[in-house]
């Protein structure tokens, strides 16, 4: 008998120690719940608790709420604990049946939580390794058909700059309609500002064109050939060209018919640039300088033309 009682000593002095520590468990012994909730929850967030400790006012406390009413609270309280130090439970010969069935659901529902997570983890799981299966099988297959057939493999790469540079490598055929405006004619003695349309045709395969065009004026017209070379691959190439242009009517007048004017070749160049809004509307100007051979002071010897208009490709 005196081994007992000594062995049942020893396990109670423990538990007398931690009850003389927490303030709330005397409150709620001696009826006072509101005390002792209120007590309890300032007592489990002091860091000189232990976890054994901290456990046991939870479920103080969570009596407490029950005897106050608050049974929601309480609920969550036991919840807390489920999930934060399972290893303690409410003890029946202690505590009101209905603060024991409250732990029960809290427990079950939280079991029924834990394996519902444990399958969609499983499923995911599974998932994801029937998509690696089905990634390497189709790797294999590419590794195969690259064996099979290697000419016809090329890096990803070298697809991408095959399909960047197929457009420029093409045929196009754009007709063009611009303005034009011979800027030297205003600053010439006896010269006027000429202003006029143009219609032009322009045919091109990679980088090169060539343009046949038609100028327009109030009192003759010209005809031009320019051959241009474009830079870049982007939606905006800078162009150089070279022109050449016949002019009828504004050479020397012969000798018989003073009011008469032979034809006259210019030669020059321009600079400028082409802006591809869509694939068939493009955006077209430059500005050139040619030199007249054979013409008269009216003009100068030269001509200074700026120009800008739009072109729609048909191929």
């Amino acid at each position: 008998m005196f081994p007992r009682s000594l062995l049942l000593l020893l396990v109670l002095l423990p538990l007398s120690a931690w009850a003389a520590r927490l303030q709330g468990l005397r409150y709620y012994e001696r009826g006072e719940y509101a005390k002792a909730s209120r007590t309890l929850k300032r007592e489990i967030s002091s860091p000189q608790l232990s976890d054994e400790q901290r456990a046991l006012a939870r479920v103080y406390l969570a009596a407490s709420l029950l005897a106050l009413k608050k049974e929601d609270e309480a609920y969550l309280q036991l919840e807390e604990l489920a999930r934060t130090y399972p290893e303690q439970r409410v003890d029946p010969s202690l505590f009101p049946p209905r603060l024991v069935e409250l732990e029960l659901e809290v427990r079950e529902r939280l079991k029924i939580e834990r394996l519902r997570e444990e399958a969609e983890k499983a499923e995911q799981a599974e998932l994801n390794r029937i998509a690696a299966a089905e990634d390497a099988e189709r790797r294999k297959r590419e590794q195969e058909a690259a064996a099979r057939n290697p000419a016809q493999v090329e890096p990803q790469g070298e697809l991408q700059d095959t399909a960047t540079a197929q457009p420029a490598s093409s045929f196009r055929l754009r007709p063009e309609l611009t303005g034009y405006s011979d800027v030297a004619g205003a600053f010439t003695p006896g010269g006027k500002l000429s202003i006029g349309p143009a219609v032009a045709l322009t045919a091109g395969v990679g980088p090169v064109e060539a343009t046949v065009r038609t100028l327009i004026g109030k009192e003759r017209w010209a005809w031009e050939l320019e051959a241009g070379y474009l830079f870049g691959t982007g939606a905006f190439q800078p162009r150089l060209s070279v022109r050449s242009t016949l002019f009828p009517g504004i050479g020397e007048p012969p000798a018989d018919d003073p009011n008469g004017g032979g034809a006259r070749f210019g030669f020059g160049g321009a600079v400028g640039g082409r802006l591809a809004l869509t694939p068939q509307l493009t955006l077209l100007a430059d500005v050139g300088g040619e030199l007249l051979v054979g013409a008269s002071e009216t003009f100068n010897g030269g001509v200074f033309v700026i120009s800008a208009g739009v072109g729609y490709s048909l191929f």
